[in-house]
């Protein structure tokens, strides 16, 4: 077996989120191709064990790795995500035995690194703490979930931005403290306290900035008065 020295398999365990069996898998460790975070970023996926991504999100067993979230395909939703691409070509790797486990102890492969806690599936999916060491020896973060409205992802204000849908969502997740990032149709207008993503196409930084670069979306922990963050509906599935 050829071992894929560009991820590692970071954590298995149930999800918090329906009690499924889950794998969590870093990517990115010698290169990425995602053009818009950057080339040196380290992407976090957060995946069915036993299910592929793409089955699962036909059938509604992502739930273990994407909660509630309304941007399912399974609610009709416009996931940008196209699964049979990133998430299923990492979760074949993973059940070929490709990638090395994580010994929890060796922080080189993420020492001075930008990672994105999110490349598919939600990090609300592991228990309170998983990633932390990860995150202490980084140079910074993007991170994101669609469970900010549970109890139990209080946690991760500090470190996550809200993903929210509509300005109604928008609005309390800031009364709860949140920075949110919001996606909205190219007509909505920009929230007071919000800014277009400097990476995303309709910005005039677009090409320019990436998210390696910008790391607006690492939740409060820089200051919670910054701006939350507005990108138009995009991807495949968009015109949902």
């Amino acid at each position: 077996m050829t071992i894929n020295k560009n991820g590692l398999v970071l954590w298995e365990g149930p999800s918090e989120l329906d009690g499924s069996p889950i794998v969590v898998v870093a990517t990115g460790l010698k290169r990425t191709h995602n053009v818009k975070v950057g080339k040196s970023t380290i992407q976090i996926w957060y995946l069915p064990r036993d299910i592929a991504p793409l089955v699962a999100v036909k059938t509604g067993e992502d739930t273990s790795v994407c909660g509630d979230c309304k941007r399912r395909p399974v609610n009709g939703g416009d996931c940008y995500v196209v699964t049979f691409r990133g998430p299923h070509t990492v979760w074949k790797a993973y059940r070929r035995g490709s990638y090395q486990r994580w010994d929890g102890v060796n922080m080189l492969p993420f020492i001075g690194r930008i990672v994105r806690f999110g490349a598919w599936g939600d990090p609300a999916s592991v228990p309170a703490g998983t990633l932390q060491s990860i995150r202490d020896v980084t140079q910074g973060w993007m991170a994101y979930t669609h469970q900010w409205a549970r109890p139990s992802a209080a946690h991760m204000r500090p470190w996550c931005m809200a993903s929210v849908d509509d300005v109604p969502e928008a609005e309390r997740a800031h009364a709860a403290g949140w920075r949110t990032f919001r996606a909205r149709s190219a007509d909505a207008p920009l929230l007071t306290g919000e800014r277009v993503c400097p990476a995303a196409t309709e910005a005039p930084t677009h090409g320019r900035v990436f998210c390696e670069s910008c790391r607006l979306c690492d939740g409060t922990a820089r200051g919670a008065r910054r701006p939350s963050i507005a990108i138009q509906t995009h991807g495949f599935r968009a015109k949902r």
